[in-house]
């Protein structure tokens, strides 16, 4: 028996259910008839109900009063358990009838709010519908006489549109602004959030709360419900770099534009002093002469063999021209001697400790901060990426060869993902070398590479016998992709054609992230996901989050021949 809010009632359903079935559609008239003549703000006795519902008046001394809210809820209930366990048949309606989900079709609004609306007195019954499944459903009767008696409360539910993500996001920017120029309360900035949209005050601190749980890390209040710390730079910088203007940044801000740039300069400066520089320190940094040493031109080698700059590099003239474009451009990256190579990790650290040096000198002074100091600052270390992005250029085509070695008896692999996955272990590792010790970079890389793809080839390898669905015969081999043959140029093909109409099955954003990051288009060269985020204004792992999601399509897309196809 479900719960009744009036006593009486529930007598009275305990009674009715042992009542013979043929008195249903009656008593299901009766009740109707009595939530119609119902007002929630009067009271009633209960000798009025039983005499509609049953055409009797009890035989009792005391007519006890109920409040017309209740009883109207225990009505709408009443049909509920008379029909519950003896659906009626569909033809026994009056009309048209319409399940909970028709039903917030035809008014445009959600499930829950005709839940809502059966407390308020839309009353419904369980009927067998046209697919032969009982269900809860209203007849036109029904909600034509509850529209009537609450039409106020249905225009409200009417207009009600569900929110949309862009909105919730800017709810939260809102709140965002709020809590760091005003440091004002959950309660405080739901009232001015509220008053600015138009929505309603549940739904923005609904908004609010279910973002700080889900974001605890990023919360805008504590458990108290007041502000926590948010520095108005940061907000003003993130916006900024989203493609916010100076002038529409003082209007959401009313602040004045210098006021904006100075606000941005400081963003900048507390960037920076978040997190000191990592870097491979060496004595001879702090030198004199230090930048002008290591900036001085040694002789070149251009292949490692003894060749100067100017003579060609022997791989470049096997180089395919049909290969992928990504694979093609590692062939036209000239290799590095030992002296180049050393001169670039030393020109790339220096760089890196000049940064640190005026980084520390900046935190020391951060209040007081200007435009030179950041960009000082900033110049370094753009410096210094740059030389990063040389020195890791050069050395892609040992990631490639490296992964090529993995792929044998391995068919479950994936070619590109091996070369990804060597690619982030190639940047760490010019992070951590040590140019000073007298090592080439290429034996510290291809143990770092090789270290890499021992945690990860075993994981993509049960991965992918986990969940495999038979034993297809796959190729395993991989052909030569600097053979320049007519055979080579006709797989050089497929592979352009089959990787052109497969980017076809990405959407715009994921294209741009797998173009630039392999290279692919008209992309010189690859780029990190740190840069390629920079760019489109996402965090380098949501960079990575995306591109993982295109490159499963793109399998999809190529089939089983996929690394055949890619590799030559």
């Amino acid at each position: 028996m479900k719960t009744f809010r009036c006593s009486e009632i529930r007598q009275l359903a305990h009674e009715l259910t042992m009542s013979p079935a043929r008195h249903r559609l009656r008593q299901l008239s009766g009740i109707l008839r009595a939530i119609d003549l119902t007002e929630s703000d009067r009271e009633y006795p209960y000798s009025f109900v039983c005499f509609h519902v049953t055409g009797y008046r009890p035989r009792r001394g005391e007519d006890a009063l109920l409040s017309g809210k209740d009883l109207k809820a225990d009505l709408v209930e009443l049909m509920d358990v008379l029909t519950a366990s003896s659906p009626l048949p569909a033809d026994a309606a009056q009309g048209r009838l319409y399940d909970a989900e028709s039903l917030a079709g035809r008014f445009r609004v959600s499930t829950k709010t005709i839940s809502r609306w059966r407390q308020r007195g839309l009353a419904g019954a369980w009927y067998i519908l046209p697919d032969g499944k009982a269900r809860l459903a209203f007849t036109g009767r029904a909600v034509e006489q509850f529209v009537t008696k609450n039409l106020e409360l249905v225009r409200r539910g009417t207009a009600f549109c569900v929110m949309s993500e862009s909105e919730k996001g800017d709810i939260i920017e809102r709140a965002r602004v709020l809590v760091a120029r005003e440091r004002c309360s959950l309660h405080a900035a739901t009232l001015a959030i509220a008053e600015a949209t138009g929505r309603a005050v549940e739904t923005i601190r609904y908004t609010l709360r279910r973002f700080d749980r889900d974001h605890p890390e990023e919360a805008l209040f504590d458990r108290a419900e007041q502000a926590r710390e948010i520095d108005e730079a940061t907000l003003v910088l993130e916006a900024f770099e989203a493609g916010a203007t100076s002038r529409e940044l003082a209007r959401q801000f009313n602040r004045r534009e210098p006021e904006i740039r100075a606000l941005l300069v400081r963003g900048r400066a507390l960037r920076l002093a978040e997190t000191p520089i990592e870097y491979i320190p060496n004595p001879t940094f702090d030198a004199p002469d230090a930048e002008a040493r290591f900036s001085r031109e040694a002789t070149p080698v251009a292949s490692g063999r003894g060749a100067s700059r100017d003579a060609p590099d022997e791989l470049l003239k096997r180089t395919p021209s049909d290969l992928p474009p990504y694979l093609q451009a590692l062939y036209r990256t000239p290799l590095l001697s030992r002296e180049e190579e050393a001169r670039l990790f030393a020109r790339m650290n220096l760089a890196l400790h000049q940064a640190e040096a005026l980084r520390r000198a900046l935190v020391a002074k951060l209040d007081a901060a200007t435009e030179d100091d950041v960009a000082a600052v900033e110049s370094r270390l753009h410096e210094a990426g740059q030389l990063r992005n040389r020195i890791i250029q050069a050395n892609l085509r040992l990631v490639v060869s490296i992964a090529k070695r993995h792929l044998f008896g391995h068919p479950s692999l994936n070619f590109f993902e091996l070369i990804s996955d060597g690619n982030m272990a190639l940047m760490r590792a010019v992070d951590k070398f040590d140019f000073a010790r007298g090592f080439r970079f290429s034996t510290y890389a291809t143990w770092a590479i090789t270290r890499s793809f021992a945690r990860s080839v075993p994981e993509e390898i049960s991965r992918a016998d986990r969940f495999q669905t038979g034993c297809e015969e796959l190729l395993v081999s991989t052909g030569d992709a600097r053979t320049n043959d007519a055979g080579g140029e006709d797989a050089a093909a497929v592979a352009k054609e089959a990787i052109a109409r497969t980017l076809r099955l990405l959407d715009e954003r994921e294209r741009v992230i797998v173009e630039r990051h392999f290279g692919l288009g008209n992309a010189d060269s690859g780029q990190t996901l740190d840069e390629i985020g920079r760019e489109l204004g996402l965090s380098k792992e949501r960079v990575r989050q995306i591109e993982l999601k295109a490159l499963a399509k793109l399998r999809a897309g190529l089939g089983d021949r996929g690394v055949e196809l890619l590799a030559g």
